[in-house]
């Protein structure tokens, strides 16, 4: 990575309008470049959205080692009731958690289609149980396991899960096992209408906050000598496990990771990016104002001016 290329990389961030709010970079464990804009303080809190869902990944990964997750082939049935309901497709209660990482569940939906109770707490959810039960009874568009879906509210079954097998919602399992040993202190996590976090989206940290999580990536699960993660789940999460789709065309999907073809990567609406390159030892993290008005070409602006070239 020349200097030249950093160079030019903060002549683009500096312009005005690029709707990019930070961008830092890290190699080898050791930041090489930083950007935040002039109304953006280093460590306020940015919305990351789907982000949240490599995140979560993680902690599924940490849960795995500490035993209370046994297997990614446990299925849901084993850890909500709910899911072996009368009401229930019987298939439901049989899908995975490595068909959950995946995407693969199975669920008729369209992530494309407005839905204001998808990103927050909702009056149709107030009912006790209610938002579970409608994620629950959904139909099924394909077997699990044999298609690609881009769903949040499948993955939102992972923070309810997590609980069940941790005893704590998964805000505070993060803040015990993972943020701690990263000095995250600071951060924030939309719940829904009975206090689980969302699985989907809603985490808030800061962009060097989150450009740790990728460090612990990109160490196959280190951090500081310390292993939080099995070395063996980071590969699992980080490689193709099917052909995925939208809304990320160019790229396949690991366990709630994008997988392109040199680096890996968590991805947000409105442009957040967690990417990292483990041959060459670097992450990026990036925030974005949100919303689509404005493309920020955060992918094109890693390769042209950070990635190395083979």
């Amino acid at each position: 990575m020349a200097r030249q290329g950093l160079r030019a990389l903060r002549d683009v961030l500096e312009a005005d309008g690029n709707g990019i709010r930070a961008f830092v970079i890290f190699r080898e464990g050791q930041e090489i470049f930083g950007h935040h804009r002039a109304d953006v303080h280093p460590e306020e809190l940015q919305s990351v959205n789907s982000v949240t869902k490599s995140a979560v990944g993680m902690l599924v990964g940490m849960a795995l080692r500490e035993g209370v997750i046994r297997s990614v082939r446990q299925t849901l049935g084993e850890f909500l009731p709910e899911a072996r309901a009368a009401s229930t497709d019987e298939r439901v209660q049989r899908i995975t958690i490595d068909q959950l990482l995946t995407m693969t569940s199975g669920f008729a939906w369209d992530e494309r289609i407005a839905d204001p109770c998808l990103l927050g707490k909702c009056a149709r959810f107030d009912e006790a149980g209610a938002r579970l039960r409608f994620i629950l009874d959904r139909p099924l568009a394909h077997e699990p396991g044999s298609h690609f879906q881009y769903d949040s509210h499948a993955a939102h079954l992972l923070s309810i899960l997590l609980a069940r097998a941790t005893g704590r919602p998964i805000d505070q399992y993060a803040r015990d096992k993972l943020f701690a040993p990263l000095g995250i202190k600071h951060f924030e996590w939309l719940a829904d209408e009975e206090g689980n976090p969302f699985a989907g989206r809603g985490l808030r940290v800061s962009t060097r906050d989150m450009a740790k999580l990728g460090l612990v990536m990109a160490a196959r699960g280190l951090w500081h000598r310390e292993r939080l993660i099995d070395e063996s789940f980071v590969n699992e999460s980080s490689r193709a496990q099917c052909s995925a789709g939208l809304p990320m065309d160019d790229a396949r999907y690991g366990y709630l990771w994008w997988i392109g073809p040199k680096y890996f990567f968590a991805a947000g609406f409105g442009e957040q990016y967690l990417i990292v390159d483990p041959r060459n030892a670097i992450v990026a993290a990036v925030c974005s104002d949100n919303g689509k008005a404005r493309k920020k070409n955060v992918r094109r602006l890693f390769e042209e001016y950070v990635c190395i070239a083979d």
